[in-house]
Protein backbone atom coordinates (compact mmCIF):
# COMPACT_ATOMS: atom_id res chain seq x y z
CA UNK A 1 0.00 0.00 0.00
CA UNK A 2 1.60 3.41 -0.87
CA UNK A 3 3.21 2.26 -3.83
CA UNK A 4 1.94 5.07 -6.19
CA UNK A 5 2.71 7.70 -3.57
CA UNK A 6 6.13 7.04 -3.24
CA UNK A 7 6.89 6.46 -6.46
CA UNK A 8 5.46 10.00 -7.53
CA UNK A 9 6.80 11.86 -4.21
CA UNK A 10 9.77 9.72 -3.20
CA UNK A 11 9.61 10.44 0.40
CA UNK A 12 5.90 9.46 1.73
CA UNK A 13 6.97 10.68 5.14
CA UNK A 14 7.92 14.22 3.97
CA UNK A 15 5.40 14.44 2.01
CA UNK A 16 2.48 13.84 4.57
CA UNK A 17 4.36 16.57 6.40
CA UNK A 18 3.54 18.94 3.50
CA UNK A 19 0.12 18.01 3.27
CA UNK A 20 0.20 18.86 7.12
CA UNK A 21 2.19 22.05 6.86
CA UNK A 22 -0.10 23.13 3.42
CA UNK A 23 3.47 23.32 1.80
CA UNK A 24 3.44 23.13 -1.79
CA UNK A 25 6.32 21.44 -3.29
CA UNK A 26 7.75 20.37 -6.69
CA UNK A 27 8.91 16.25 -6.72
CA UNK A 28 11.34 15.05 -9.46
CA UNK A 29 11.56 11.60 -8.59
CA UNK A 30 12.52 9.90 -12.15
CA UNK A 31 9.01 7.45 -11.62
CA UNK A 32 6.35 6.69 -13.83
CA UNK A 33 4.04 4.54 -12.35
CA UNK A 34 2.72 1.84 -14.15
CA UNK A 35 -1.08 2.87 -15.22
CA UNK A 36 -0.17 6.23 -15.37
CA UNK A 37 -1.76 7.17 -19.06
CA UNK A 38 0.17 8.51 -21.71
CA UNK A 39 -1.04 11.29 -23.75
CA UNK A 40 -1.56 9.18 -26.92
CA UNK A 41 -3.55 6.87 -24.81
CA UNK A 42 -6.04 9.31 -23.80
CA UNK A 43 -6.19 10.67 -27.49
CA UNK A 44 -7.18 7.12 -28.64
CA UNK A 45 -10.04 7.14 -25.83
CA UNK A 46 -11.66 10.48 -27.39
CA UNK A 47 -11.55 8.67 -31.06
CA UNK A 48 -12.67 5.52 -29.50
CA UNK A 49 -16.62 7.14 -29.61
CA UNK A 50 -18.04 6.16 -26.30
CA UNK A 51 -16.54 8.95 -23.98
CA UNK A 52 -19.94 12.02 -23.16
CA UNK A 53 -20.72 14.73 -21.19
CA UNK A 54 -20.56 14.44 -18.40
CA UNK A 55 -16.52 12.57 -18.69
CA UNK A 56 -15.42 15.30 -20.97
CA UNK A 57 -15.60 19.01 -20.88
CA UNK A 58 -14.25 22.23 -22.08
CA UNK A 59 -13.16 25.73 -20.61
CA UNK A 60 -12.44 28.75 -23.28
CA UNK A 61 -11.37 32.09 -20.76
CA UNK A 62 -12.33 30.84 -17.29
CA UNK A 63 -16.23 29.90 -18.87
CA UNK A 64 -17.50 26.61 -19.23
CA UNK A 65 -17.83 25.44 -22.85
CA UNK A 66 -21.71 24.37 -23.92
CA UNK A 67 -21.55 21.08 -24.90
CA UNK A 68 -22.60 21.48 -28.12
CA UNK A 69 -19.77 23.03 -29.40
CA UNK A 70 -17.23 20.10 -29.07
CA UNK A 71 -19.89 17.13 -28.90
CA UNK A 72 -22.22 15.90 -31.47
CA UNK A 73 -25.36 13.76 -31.96
CA UNK A 74 -25.80 9.52 -32.39
CA UNK A 75 -28.42 7.21 -32.95
CA UNK A 76 -28.02 4.83 -31.21
CA UNK A 77 -30.70 1.62 -31.02
CA UNK A 78 -32.89 3.92 -32.64
CA UNK A 79 -32.67 6.83 -30.45
CA UNK A 80 -31.07 10.12 -30.89
CA UNK A 81 -28.40 10.63 -27.85
CA UNK A 82 -26.68 13.88 -26.99
CA UNK A 83 -23.23 14.29 -25.84
CA UNK A 84 -20.57 12.54 -27.58
CA UNK A 85 -17.61 14.00 -27.46
CA UNK A 86 -16.21 14.89 -31.42
CA UNK A 87 -12.55 14.91 -31.90
CA UNK A 88 -12.36 17.66 -34.42
CA UNK A 89 -14.74 20.06 -33.18
CA UNK A 90 -12.30 19.46 -29.70
CA UNK A 91 -8.93 19.84 -31.89
CA UNK A 92 -10.44 23.12 -33.41
CA UNK A 93 -11.68 24.70 -29.86
CA UNK A 94 -8.12 23.52 -28.68
CA UNK A 95 -6.18 25.68 -31.22
CA UNK A 96 -8.60 28.36 -30.15
CA UNK A 97 -7.22 28.59 -26.68
CA UNK A 98 -9.76 26.42 -24.81
CA UNK A 99 -8.79 23.76 -22.52
CA UNK A 100 -10.00 20.00 -21.94
CA UNK A 101 -11.54 18.50 -19.04
CA UNK A 102 -11.89 14.45 -18.62
CA UNK A 103 -13.51 14.45 -15.11
CA UNK A 104 -13.05 11.85 -12.57
CA UNK A 105 -10.81 9.65 -15.08
CA UNK A 106 -11.12 7.15 -12.52
CA UNK A 107 -14.25 6.30 -13.20
CA UNK A 108 -13.86 4.36 -16.53
CA UNK A 109 -9.99 4.36 -16.64
CA UNK A 110 -9.31 1.05 -14.78
CA UNK A 111 -5.28 2.01 -14.31
CA UNK A 112 -6.09 5.40 -12.89
CA UNK A 113 -8.63 3.99 -10.69
CA UNK A 114 -5.86 1.56 -9.37
CA UNK A 115 -3.62 4.51 -8.79
CA UNK A 116 -6.00 7.02 -7.38
CA UNK A 117 -7.25 3.95 -4.78
CA UNK A 118 -3.99 3.51 -3.68
CA UNK A 119 -3.42 6.94 -2.62
CA UNK A 120 -6.47 6.59 -1.07
CA UNK A 121 -5.68 3.73 1.33
CA UNK A 122 -2.41 5.72 1.69
CA UNK A 123 -3.57 8.67 2.94
CA UNK A 124 -6.68 7.70 4.21
CA UNK A 125 -9.00 9.81 1.95
CA UNK A 126 -11.19 9.71 -0.95
CA UNK A 127 -8.82 10.00 -4.04
CA UNK A 128 -10.39 11.27 -7.65
CA UNK A 129 -8.35 12.04 -10.72
CA UNK A 130 -8.84 14.87 -13.40
CA UNK A 131 -7.42 15.32 -16.74
CA UNK A 132 -6.60 18.70 -18.16
CA UNK A 133 -4.98 19.61 -21.41
CA UNK A 134 -4.21 23.31 -22.40
CA UNK A 135 -2.26 24.86 -25.29
CA UNK A 136 0.22 27.40 -24.89
CA UNK A 137 -0.01 30.52 -23.56
CA UNK A 138 -3.09 29.36 -22.10
CA UNK A 139 -5.05 28.60 -18.91
CA UNK A 140 -8.33 27.04 -17.63
CA UNK A 141 -9.20 29.28 -15.12
CA UNK A 142 -7.50 32.29 -13.34
CA UNK A 143 -6.53 32.10 -10.30
CA UNK A 144 -8.63 29.92 -7.72
CA UNK A 145 -8.93 27.56 -5.04
CA UNK A 146 -9.53 24.16 -5.15
CA UNK A 147 -11.49 22.20 -2.26
CA UNK A 148 -9.29 19.94 -2.15
CA UNK A 149 -4.88 18.82 -1.78
CA UNK A 150 -4.09 18.17 -5.58
CA UNK A 151 -1.26 16.15 -6.62
CA UNK A 152 -0.45 17.08 -10.23
CA UNK A 153 1.38 15.20 -12.38
CA UNK A 154 2.57 16.19 -15.67
CA UNK A 155 2.53 13.50 -18.75
CA UNK A 156 2.90 15.53 -21.41
CA UNK A 157 4.23 19.16 -22.98
CA UNK A 158 5.16 21.86 -19.93
CA UNK A 159 3.05 23.85 -17.89
CA UNK A 160 4.23 27.03 -15.20
CA UNK A 161 2.33 27.11 -11.96
CA UNK A 162 2.01 29.65 -9.39
CA UNK A 163 0.83 29.12 -6.00
CA UNK A 164 0.37 31.61 -3.31
CA UNK A 165 -0.07 31.06 0.26
CA UNK A 166 -2.07 28.69 1.32
CA UNK A 167 -5.10 29.84 4.20
CA UNK A 168 -3.86 29.63 7.76
CA UNK A 169 -7.80 29.53 8.97
CA UNK A 170 -11.10 28.03 7.20
CA UNK A 171 -12.82 30.93 6.31
CA UNK A 172 -12.30 30.66 2.81
CA UNK A 173 -14.51 29.22 -0.44
CA UNK A 174 -13.19 27.15 -3.16
CA UNK A 175 -13.69 29.31 -6.72
CA UNK A 176 -11.95 32.36 -7.84
CA UNK A 177 -9.62 34.25 -5.68
CA UNK A 178 -9.09 38.03 -7.18
CA UNK A 179 -6.59 38.47 -3.59
CA UNK A 180 -4.40 35.79 -3.67
CA UNK A 181 -2.11 36.86 -1.55
CA UNK A 182 1.32 36.42 -1.42
CA UNK A 183 3.51 33.47 -4.00
CA UNK A 184 4.85 30.86 -2.00
CA UNK A 185 6.02 28.64 -5.69
CA UNK A 186 6.72 29.62 -9.31
CA UNK A 187 7.61 26.81 -10.81
CA UNK A 188 7.35 24.88 -14.40
CA UNK A 189 6.54 21.09 -14.40
CA UNK A 190 8.01 19.04 -17.36
CA UNK A 191 6.59 15.19 -17.98
CA UNK A 192 7.16 12.33 -14.86
CA UNK A 193 7.20 15.37 -12.57
CA UNK A 194 4.90 16.21 -9.70
CA UNK A 195 3.27 19.31 -8.05
CA UNK A 196 1.52 19.15 -4.35
CA UNK A 197 -0.87 22.03 -4.38
CA UNK A 198 -2.35 22.49 -0.56
CA UNK A 199 -6.15 22.53 -0.44
CA UNK A 200 -7.36 26.33 -0.44
CA UNK A 201 -4.28 27.40 -1.97
CA UNK A 202 -5.21 30.19 -4.68
CA UNK A 203 -2.63 28.86 -8.00
CA UNK A 204 -3.04 29.33 -11.88
CA UNK A 205 -1.43 27.19 -14.64
CA UNK A 206 -0.53 28.26 -18.04
CA UNK A 207 0.50 25.91 -21.06
CA UNK A 208 3.72 25.99 -22.16
CA UNK A 209 5.33 24.64 -25.70
CA UNK A 210 2.98 22.79 -27.14
CA UNK A 211 -0.19 20.82 -25.45
CA UNK A 212 0.46 20.65 -21.99
CA UNK A 213 -1.45 17.53 -20.49
CA UNK A 214 -1.35 17.03 -17.09
CA UNK A 215 -2.89 14.98 -14.22
CA UNK A 216 -4.64 15.88 -10.95
CA UNK A 217 -5.09 13.55 -8.50
CA UNK A 218 -7.67 15.48 -5.45
CA UNK A 219 -7.41 14.16 -2.41
CA UNK A 220 -10.33 15.09 -0.72
CA UNK A 221 -11.13 16.21 3.11
CA UNK A 222 -13.92 16.10 5.06
CA UNK A 223 -15.61 19.81 6.30
CA UNK A 224 -18.17 20.93 8.87
CA UNK A 225 -21.34 20.18 7.13
CA UNK A 226 -19.93 16.59 6.13
CA UNK A 227 -18.90 15.77 9.90
CA UNK A 228 -22.56 16.70 10.81
CA UNK A 229 -23.94 14.64 7.84
CA UNK A 230 -21.99 11.86 8.96
CA UNK A 231 -23.35 12.44 12.66
CA UNK A 232 -27.53 11.35 11.40
CA UNK A 233 -25.88 9.11 9.44
CA UNK A 234 -24.41 7.36 12.09
CA UNK A 235 -27.46 7.34 14.34
CA UNK A 236 -29.58 6.58 10.99
CA UNK A 237 -27.85 3.37 10.64
CA UNK A 238 -29.30 2.27 13.92
CA UNK A 239 -32.28 -0.09 14.28
CA UNK A 240 -34.30 1.43 16.78
CA UNK A 241 -37.89 0.27 15.44
CA UNK A 242 -38.05 -3.17 17.66
CA UNK A 243 -38.44 -0.26 20.82
CA UNK A 244 -40.98 2.51 19.12
CA UNK A 245 -44.08 1.87 17.85
CA UNK A 246 -43.95 2.37 13.93
CA UNK A 247 -47.46 5.30 14.92
CA UNK A 248 -47.34 6.45 18.78
CA UNK A 249 -51.64 6.69 19.08
CA UNK A 250 -51.48 8.90 22.06
CA UNK A 251 -49.84 12.48 23.42
CA UNK A 252 -48.06 10.40 25.97
CA UNK A 253 -47.33 7.21 23.60
CA UNK A 254 -45.93 10.01 21.32
CA UNK A 255 -43.38 11.86 23.91
CA UNK A 256 -42.16 8.26 25.36
CA UNK A 257 -41.46 7.79 21.45
CA UNK A 258 -40.08 10.96 21.69
CA UNK A 259 -37.64 10.33 25.09
CA UNK A 260 -36.69 6.78 24.13
CA UNK A 261 -35.26 8.07 20.84
CA UNK A 262 -33.30 10.39 22.79
CA UNK A 263 -32.10 7.85 24.81
CA UNK A 264 -30.93 5.70 21.92
CA UNK A 265 -29.45 9.08 20.10
CA UNK A 266 -27.30 9.64 23.11
CA UNK A 267 -26.24 6.06 23.61
CA UNK A 268 -25.36 5.27 20.32
CA UNK A 269 -23.35 8.96 20.11
CA UNK A 270 -21.39 7.78 23.00
CA UNK A 271 -20.07 5.42 21.21
CA UNK A 272 -18.39 7.06 18.75
CA UNK A 273 -15.08 8.71 18.80
CA UNK A 274 -13.84 11.73 16.95
CA UNK A 275 -11.39 9.57 14.98
CA UNK A 276 -14.30 7.46 14.23
CA UNK A 277 -16.78 10.85 12.92
CA UNK A 278 -14.20 11.76 11.00
CA UNK A 279 -13.70 8.84 8.99
CA UNK A 280 -17.18 8.20 8.26
CA UNK A 281 -17.30 12.08 6.86
CA UNK A 282 -14.21 11.32 4.86
CA UNK A 283 -16.09 8.62 3.07
CA UNK A 284 -15.69 4.67 2.65
CA UNK A 285 -11.76 3.89 0.89
CA UNK A 286 -11.49 1.40 -1.73
CA UNK A 287 -10.80 -2.08 -0.25
CA UNK A 288 -7.42 -3.78 -1.44
CA UNK A 289 -8.26 -5.88 -4.49
CA UNK A 290 -11.24 -3.76 -5.50
CA UNK A 291 -9.30 -2.41 -8.56
CA UNK A 292 -10.05 -5.50 -11.19
CA UNK A 293 -7.60 -6.76 -13.77
CA UNK A 294 -9.62 -8.89 -15.80
CA UNK A 295 -12.69 -7.55 -17.68
CA UNK A 296 -15.83 -9.68 -18.12
CA UNK A 297 -14.95 -11.06 -21.34
CA UNK A 298 -12.01 -12.77 -20.13
CA UNK A 299 -9.21 -9.99 -21.45
CA UNK A 300 -7.15 -7.30 -19.39
CA UNK A 301 -8.85 -4.32 -18.59
CA UNK A 302 -7.07 -0.72 -19.09
CA UNK A 303 -4.20 -0.02 -21.19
Amino acid sequence: MGRVLAQLVGDTGAFTTAVEHRSPQVYRTGEWPAGLPRPQELDAALHGGLLRVPYVEMVKDGEVVEPERFCTARLVAGRREDGFADPARIARLLADGATLLLPQLDHWHAPVRALAADIARRLDRRTEAFCFATGAGRRGLDVHRDDADVLVVQLAGEKEWTVHEAPVDGRWRPGAAPEPGPVTLHTVLKPGEVLYVPRGAPHTATGRQGLSVHLSFTIREAGTARLRAAVGEHLAAADWTPQLPERPGTPQELLDAAAEVLRLARERLDGLTPQELLRLARGPLPAPGDEPTVGPLGGPLGG
